[in-house]
């Protein structure tokens, strides 16, 4: 361990820094303003690619390596993020729509007030790595609190609690509408009835632990998209489970030789679900088009197999 003793650099020395180290850099002002609006930092994991002795901490880059090689990689990272955070909308509503359909018609109006259809579940506390126990029932019932108190702008909850006062929380058609991807997927995962979770989960042709575990990982990626945080070339932390075959819907040929921890594999998982929630989605052909607008981004960082368009899950 040592002491960290990196001064703060002006955009000018910068500039310099990143000129001292091979990159071509035609208009100034222009890098000089970009780099006012985006942070060195963010953009130095976009310049890794550029740097082939990387690996021996030589911050050099390859001979004609320009800044509109590293910035190019930015903004196709950026427009990747949008079009991944507007696949993964339209799958967040439709589970949320499957919930309130079934699960309403199943249990009545407040079923998400039944403690008894929940089960507990385990998991690790980030800070100290240890399990812990987490009530689901009551994590749901303090989430509808809290945004019963933030919602008051929303006609449907100014409705509700200006005309009843029993049961205090509204029905699940309203209540769910104000709850996070996250709560979703945590009803899904911690409904005690397997027919309740098989329900859900065949309707889009998945196992439930496969269901389950997928709903885990497109929420993560969701996150990462929310908060502009980088998707190429990233290693997921929440790895979605490997489903081997599908008998209804277009899938991967070989899905034990793709690195799941990889984009490429999430990405196919919304692909899988877009067949079901919008077949008529565009999503693959703005996938495809994306990447024929930018030929020089090796998607071998995301984890996309040579071949992959070959796949029937891709063929346009």
């Amino acid at each position: 361990m040592k002491n960290y003793t990196k001064e703060p650099l002006t955009i000018p020395e910068q500039i310099v820094l990143l000129e001292s180290r091979g990159l071509v850099i035609k208009e100034k002002s222009r890098v000089e303003r970009l780099l006012s609006n985006i942070s060195y930092y963010r953009l130095s994991a976009y310049m890794l690619p550029f740097k082939p002795d990387k690996h021996k901490n030589d911050e050099c880059f390859s001979k004609g390596t320009t800044w509109e090689d590293v910035y190019d990689l930015y903004v196709f990272d950026r427009k990747l993020r949008l079009l991944i955070f507007d696949a993964i909308e339209r799958i967040e509503i439709s589970i949320r729509a499957q919930l309130i359909n079934q699960l309403s018609l199943k249990y009545g109006s407040h079923w998400y007030d039944n403690p008894f259809i929940f089960t507990e579940q385990q998991k690790k506390d980030w800070k100290t790595g240890k399990s812990k126990t987490i009530s689901v029932y009551n994590d749901i019932q303090q989430h509808i609190k809290d945004q019963l108190e933030q919602s008051k702008s929303e006609m449907f909850i100014v409705h509700y609690k200006n005309n009843y006062n029993n049961p205090p929380n509204p029905p699940a058609w309203m209540a769910l509408e104000i709850m996070y991807f996250n709560q979703l997927s945590m009803i899904c995962e911690s409904l005690k009835h397997k027919n309740d979770r098989t329900g859900i989960s065949y309707f889009y042709n998945l196992p439930d632990g496969v269901f389950c575990s997928w709903l885990h990982s497109i929420n993560y990626v969701r996150n990462l998209c929310a908060h502009h945080a980088r998707l190429w070339n990233r290693g997921m932390s929440i790895v979605p489970a490997k489903l081997g075959f599908s008998k209804k819907l277009k899938w991967i040929s070989n899905p034990e030789t793709v690195q799941r921890s990889k984009l490429y594999y999430i990405i196919c998982v919304i692909e899988y679900f877009l067949q079901t929630v919008n077949p008529t989605s565009h999503f693959k052909k703005r996938l495809h088009d994306l990447l024929n607008d930018y030929p020089n981004v090796d998607c071998r960082y995301m984890g996309f197999p040579n071949d992959w368009k070959i796949e029937d899950l891709w063929k346009m």
